[in-house]
Parts: C-alpha cells; structure tokens; sequence
C-alpha cells in the first residue's frame, strides 16, 4: 500500500515536471524567436546602410582608384564608371527595398547574401583584381555572422566561389589582376572562404546554443516571477487582512478603554455618591430649619404691621397714644421683634451659604461626570482641582485636611478635561485611604494632603502629597500595573493608577513620577507637556476657542480647608 502510493507520487511529480519543462521550453521558443526576429531586422537595416555606403566606394573606386590599376586601352574611366553606378544600384536596390518592406524574412537574408557576394566582386573588379580588395569578402561573411544563422553561407559562398571561378577562367585580370591565371588559384580563394566559414558557421551553432539556454533560462526566470509576484500578491492580501484585523483590535481595545476609563469614573462616583449626598444634605438641612424659622418670622411680622394698620387707620375706635403704644409694645415684645430683627439676616446669611455650597457640589458633579470630548481644549487646572476637591470632600475630610497651593499664574492647558479629572480624584482618593489605612479609620487622627500647580520650563506640574504610610520598596514598580492593589478585597480594582499612568503618559505625552518613604508620606507629581507634540496631539476643533479662560484673580495660595 505505501509503495503504491509511494510510485503514484512518483509518477505524479513525474508528469508535473515534465509539464512544467513543457511549459518552459515553448515560453523559451517564443523568447528565442523574438529575439532573433529582432537581431535579423537590425542586421537587415545594418546591410541597408552598408549598401549605401558601398554604392558610394564602387563609384569612388571607379573615378580614383581604377585608372591606377587598370592599364593599356582597357583603363578608360567611363567604363568602370557605369560599371559601378549601374551595377552597383542593381546590387543595392533591391536587399535595400527587401530590408524595408521585409525585415527579419529569411528571403531578406539570403538576398542580402548574395547581393553582398556579387557587391565583394565588383569591388575587385574595380581595383583591378588587387589581393587586398579580396579582403572584402572575408570582412562581409564576417558581419553576415550577426544574423546568428549560418544558413546565409551557403549561397554567399556558392555566389562568390562561382564569380571566381568564371572570371577566373574567361576574365582573370578583373579578379587576380593578370592576364593568365593558374586554376589553382580559384581553388586557394575558395579553399579560404571555406575555412572562414567553417569558423563563422561554428560560431553561429554555439551562438544559438546560447541563446536557447539564456532563453530557457529566462522562461524559468519568468516562471519564478510570477510566482514570487503571486506569492507577493497573496502575501500582500494577508498583510492587508492582517493589518485590517489589527485595525480592529485596536479600535475594539481604544473602545475596551474608554469604557474602563468611564466605568472607573462611573465606579468612583458611585463611591463617592454616600459622601456627596451627606455634604449636600448638611447645608440643605440648615436651609431648611432657616425657612421655617423666617416663615415663622413672617407670621410674628405680619402680626406687628396688623397691629400698628389698627392702631392707625382713620377709622379706628378712638383711643390715646398712649393707649395705643401700650398695645404695640405689648405685640411687638411677644412676637420678640428684637430678636428676629437681628436674626433675620443671620438666617438669610447663612442660607445663601448653604445654597451656595450645594451649588458648588452640584457644578463640580456635572464637570466632573460629564463625558466630554475626546478632543483635547483649553483647561484651567486651578479650577479642576478645586471641582475634584468639592466632590473627593466626604472622602478626605475625616482622614486629613487638604491644603491648595496654586501657580495664580499657571496657563491655560491643552488636554482631555474630563480624563484629567478622572487623574485629579484618584491621586486625591488615593491620598485619602492611604491616610486612613495608616491612622485608622476610626482615630480622629488626621494627616495632610497637598495639593500643588506650579508651571515649569515646558511643562505644567500637579503634585499630590499626603503624610500616608508611604509605598514599600518591593511594590513600587508595580503599582502602575493593571489590577494591582494593595486595598483590601471590594475596596479598589487596581485600575486607578493604571489608568492614571495612561492619560497622562500615553494620551497625553507627559509623565508620571512618584517620591515614596515608607512610614512618612508619598508624592505623586504629574507633568503635562504645555505644547503637545504632532504625534500627541489630535485633531481639535471649535471649542477650543470657546474654552473657560482661566480665573487666575481667583486662585489663593496656601488655603487650608
């Protein structure tokens, strides 16, 4: 069963090679034609220029050189003029008009052949039969050698061997330059055109020989092209597929992102709801105990200004002023008017507060929790920071005081607002529970966190410091990992600083140090490059020019809270 399946394969790579060299050897046949056709037409165009040209030296020859070589009566120059100018265009004509209208024909060829042939001839004739115009013929089977066909000697050497030996015979003095000749004379001419044949027809075989081997390897160098460029193309496909899937992964993973980056606010919020809602509900509380003791105050009011419209309307029981101020005094002292009068505005006072501080609550909420715009615009970190500070309150009040100091001068930056105040609140949270895990929750014991802008070379700086129980050393390289934490289960995700660490140095080109003494405190200090650099920044558009200026006439240094 394997040798039979074995021989299969055998004979199946057989017939698929043999198919192939099939293949190959007609490409290597078109090649060959192709570039021999093109060898034989500018051969051809070669002759019909050297025509010209030999047409021209025969009449030349006629007029200078044959009446030095001719001698007695037969040296009369019209004669040989004729001869040339005659003979020398019938010679011309037609291998001309055949290498114009038929170039690369075999039949081109062999007249070319043999109008070169009789060409040879009429030049020895017109020298007088000299022994160095028989160079001639040598020189012309020589350039014949280029049409790489050896065919074109035979009726070159039959034309040239057969005027020799005729004008041998009955004209030797036009062909070896004396009156009587001895036969073996043709035969040495002839002898010698053979033998530069032989070598010339050697050439064009080992000529073809090569050409038929560049051809056959050019048809498998053609072969192995197409199927690098098939390869290179499917290739090409997969790369492109590849590159489409990578495409995705990154878009599914900026989208896998956001998300985590909208859960993590999502998920600080939700921490963050309890303490939000007790600091609204403190002050609402006294607004509320303020409203009805102003209600109650408008009653006792209302009571006053009825008793002195009685009193002092025109149809009212007559009475003394006396009387009258007696009944006043004795209302106003029970609806204590002295007291509210003062109260009043206390009330008033200390409801504005309050309201403006549920105000404050709710505008730093609504910034904070606002999902923004991916595209970076003008941020004033002043104002980030304290929003970050009226929402964190119910976290850090209890564990620290926090402490503000910032740059009044610090300049509008150019960032995500909504991802740098995600920043902002895990540095602050963090500062917080590392207070509390270092002082316990329950001790009345409080640290400090500091808060810090200042505005560097290039550069705007936030430093978060707290007096916690510091980061161990063994843990430091870590804490920027995703999922890594050191809470307590249900008390962190370990996403925060991850997180941190990618809006601030991936998103946002800056960095992220941090300055830790295990037992003293830790400082987390965040740089944001002022002039984000072309493959930071992305596309902005119309809100940046309608970003917040930043109200520096605000900012206070060193206000602890």
């Amino acid at each position: 069963m394997d040798t039979s399946s074995f021989s299969f394969q055998q004979r199946a790579d057989e017939l698929l090679a043999a198919h192939l060299q099939a293949i190959h050897q007609r490409r290597a046949d078109e090649i060959l034609a192709a570039h021999l056709l093109t060898i034989h037409r500018q051969t051809d165009r070669l002759f019909a220029v050297l025509f010209v040209v030999q047409w021209i030296f025969a009449i030349l020859c006629a007029l200078i050189v044959s009446p030095r070589t001719w001698i007695g009566a037969q040296s009369e120059m019209h004669i040989h003029v004729w001869a040339a100018f005659v003979m020398g265009g019938m010679l011309s004509i037609p291998p001309i008009l055949m290498a114009v209208y038929r170039p690369g024909a075999t039949s081109t060829r062999m007249v070319v052949a043999v109008a070169q042939m009789l060409y040879s001839g009429l030049l020895i004739h017109l020298t007088g039969g000299r022994i160095e115009t028989h160079f001639h013929v040598f020189g012309s089977l020589a350039v014949m050698a280029f049409y790489r066909d050896w065919r074109v000697f035979i009726p070159a050497t039959l034309v040239i061997a057969t005027d020799h030996l005729l004008r041998g015979v009955f004209w030797p003095e036009s062909v070896f330059g004396v009156a009587v000749a001895a036969p073996w004379r043709v035969m040495e001419h002839a002898g010698w055109v053979l033998f530069e044949d032989v070598f010339l027809i050697w050439g064009c075989l080992v000529t073809m020989r090569d050409l038929r081997i560049m051809s056959f390897a050019q048809a498998q160098l053609e072969d192995s092209k197409h199927e690098v460029d098939d390869k290179i193309i499917r290739r090409s496909l997969q790369l492109k597929q590849e590159t489409a899937a990578r495409d995705d992964e990154i878009r599914k993973r900026k989208e896998l992102e956001t998300q985590l980056l909208q859960a993590q606010k999502l998920e600080s919020i939700g921490q963050l709801a309890a303490g939000i809602a007790h600091e609204i509900n403190t002050p609402m509380q006294f607004v509320s105990d303020n409203i009805e003791f102003l209600d109650d105050c408008s009653r006792r009011l209302f009571e006053v200004v009825d008793a002195f419209e009685e009193n002092l309307s025109t149809n009212a029981e007559p009475k003394s002023w006396e009387s009258r101020w007696t009944e006043l005094g004795g209302i106003i002292e029970r609806n204590q008017f002295a007291r509210i009068r003062v109260q009043i505005p206390q009330a008033i006072a200390e409801s504005r507060e309050g309201i403006e501080r549920v105000i404050n609550i709710v505008r730093a909420m609504k910034e904070f929790s606002h999902p923004g715009r991916e595209q970076k615009v003008g941020v004033d970190l002043n104002n980030a920071v304290r929003s970050t500070m009226n929402i964190t309150r119910n976290r850090w009040k209890y564990a620290a005081d926090l402490e503000l100091d910032l740059d009044p001068d610090l300049p509008t930056l150019r960032c995500v607002a909504a991802e740098v105040n995600q920043v902002l609140l895990n540095l602050i949270v963090n500062a917080a529970d590392a207070i509390s895990e270092k002082n316990g929750e329950n001790s009345g014991l409080k640290g400090l966190i500091t808060v810090r802008t200042r505005c560097g070379e290039e550069q705007v700086i936030v430093e978060v410091e707290d007096t916690g129980g510091g980061i161990p050393d063994e843990i430091r390289s870590r804490i920027f990992d995703p999922f890594f934490t050191t809470k307590d289960v249900g008390k962190g995700t370990g996403q925060g600083l991850a997180i941190t660490y990618n809006v601030i140095v991936n998103k946002h080109g800056g960095t992220l140090d941090v300055e830790s003494m295990p037992g003293v405190g830790s400082l987390f200090r965040v740089s944001i490059p002022i002039r984000p650099s072309l493959e930071i920044e992305e596309a902005t558009d119309a809100s940046f020019a309608e970003a917040t200026e930043p109200a520096r006439d605000t900012a206070k240094a060193g206000i602890t809270w």
